[in-house]
Formats: structure tokens, C-alpha cells, sequence
């Protein structure tokens, strides 16, 4: 099996989000992509086993098995069209949990993905003056998402110094706390960071998912369809949203950081289909 390391989402080595990506030469267990996850030790290990008109992907963080992850489609796509398992001028097709996922190049080399909207809902299942306490700066708005809380501040400055305490941040989300604000400068239009302890991700560097739900958001605030994202992690990270209709495009670079063969240990053979 080859296994690439892949920094998605920007076009400097050792910055954007890393991700891992292992070909399949057949299906594998759940508990032997989870335990390569581990091994891997990287936000998303993505599991691509290519059919001939598609590829089936899933996604696994060292603690679970996440439903939608943009930053590891992206490596997926990366690493299928650099290892030569993939024509550049094919569309791909990725089946996977949140259905059917589309990856192409434009016409600058940018890899574009294709992935559902995710609307956020307004919620009162939350400790405000706690959440106050971890980022020190007032709150504006706290959405909703299926195991995610959303935090909207009024300033670039409340995004970019945030530092909660894991405890209360695993307290108030089943997965994650997504942190977003208009961007105070001209380069970006809005900046956001995640934090998901519960994943076994104190801070996920790029979050393709995440920005699914954060354009919807900000193309009903300001009346825009089209942004630039500036993901302030330690990493940094940065990508092209639209929201076109009920979709959401991506657009992002990638850089191969290495890749290598990877034996599966006996104990862990082939039982399950990959989806």
C-alpha cells in the first residue's frame, strides 16, 4: 500500500494542514484504518481505494471516523493526480459518507472541490459567559452545526489570539468550537480556527468542512458569494470559497512532503469494504 504526506491547502512545505493518504490495492478493516490513523498521528488519515469511474474515500482522525473532511479530499486528489494513479484531466468522483464529492484542476493548477453546503442554526445549548472566559472577548452570535458550536466575534483580533482550554472546549461541542470574524485587512475576507479536543485535535491547522458552513454564514452577512480564507493556525492556511446554489466550491494548493510503502501487518488483512 503507498501512504503520501500531503500539506494541503498551501504552497509552502511544512505549512497548511497536513494529511495522510493511503492507496488501497484492496478493503481494509475499520479497525486497520484506525489504527493507521494512530500511527500516522496527523489530524485525517484519508483511505482512497480507486474503482474505474470513482474512488472511494474515507477519512479517520486518531481518535474516529469523521463523516466530511475538505483538507484530506484535497490530499486525496493530490496524491492520486502526483502518484500518476489518476489523468490531471479527469474529474474525480469521491463516494463517500456525505455522498458524492467532485475534485478537478482549474486553469491556474488550484484543486477545486465540489462539496455540500452546510447551513448553521442559531442555538441556546451553550455556556456564553464560559465561552467569554476561555477567548476573553465578547461573543456576537453562537450557531449550530450537527456536533459543532460556532463562534462569531466582531473582530479579527478575537480569531487570532484565541487559546481556549481543551476542557471547556470538549464541555461545550461534541466535536469541535469553529471561531470565524470578517477579516479586519484587505488580503482576506473572513479568518476562522478550529479547535476539537473530542477528535483528538487540540487545533486542526485547515479545515475544508469547516468552510462549508462558515460561506454559507458570511454569504447571507454580507451579500458576497465569492471570498478569500485565511485559516489563522500556527500553520496558516488559506483557500478560494463560492457558494454556488446548495454547493460549496473549494480552492486550494497542495505540496507532497513524502511518500512511502507501507506493509499491513498480518493481524490486520483485509475484512471490510472500504465504504
Amino acid at each position: 500500500m503507498k501512504i503520501y504526506q500531503v500539506d494541503s491547502f498551501t504552497k509552502e512545505v511544512f505549512k497548511g494542514n497536513p494529511a495522510a493518504v493511503a492507496i488501497l490495492n484492496e478493503a481494509i478493516s475499520d479497525e486497520a484504518m484506525q489504527k493507521i490513523a494512530v500511527e500516522m498521528n496527523l489530524s485525517e488519515t484519508a483511505f482512497v481505494k480507486i474503482n474505474e469511474d470513482y474512488c472511494d474515500l474515507r477519512w479517520f482522525t486518531p481518535a474516529t471516523e469523521v463523516p466530511l473532511c475538505g483538507h484530506a479530499t484535497l490530499a486525496s486528489a493530490f496524491a492520486l493526480w502526483k502518484g500518476g494513479h489518476w489523468p490531471k484531466d479527469k474529474t474525480i468522483e469521491f463516494k463517500t459518507l456525505s455522498g458524492s464529492l467532485f475534485t478537478s484542476l482549474d486553469s491556474n493548477g488550484l484543486i477545486t472541490m465540489d462539496f455540500p453546503a452546510n447551513y448553521a442554526t442559531t442555538t441556546e445549548g451553550f455556556d456564553k459567559t464560559e465561552l467569554e472566559s476561555a477567548f476573553g472577548f465578547p461573543i456576537q452570535e453562537v450557531l449550530n452545526y450537527p456536533a459543532e458550536l460556532i463562534l462569531i466575534f466582531e473582530s479579527e483580533q478575537a480569531v487570532l489570539s484565541a487559546n481556549p482550554d481543551d476542557a471547556i472546549i470538549a464541555k461545550q461541542a461534541q466535536n469541535g468550537v469553529i471561531v470565524s470574524a470578517l477579516s479586519d485587512g484587505g488580503k482576506y475576507d473572513f479568518v476562522s480556527r478550529y479547535f476539537a479536543p473530542n477528535l483528538g485535535i487540540k487545533e486542526d491547522p485547515v479545515t475544508g468542512f469547516m468552510h462549508t458552513i462558515l460561506t454559507p454564514y458570511w454569504a447571507d452577512k454580507t451579500g458576497k458569494t465569492s471570498f478569500k480564507a485565511f485559516q489563522a493556525s500556527a500553520r496558516t492556511g488559506e483557500m478560494q470559497t463560492e457558494l454556488k446554489g446548495n454547493r460549496v466550491i473549494l480552492k486550494g494548493n497542495a505540496v507532497m512532503v513524502f511518500e512511502t510503502d507501507f506493509i499491513i501487518p498480518s493481524n490486520l488483512n483485509p475484512i471490510n469494504k472500504i465504504v
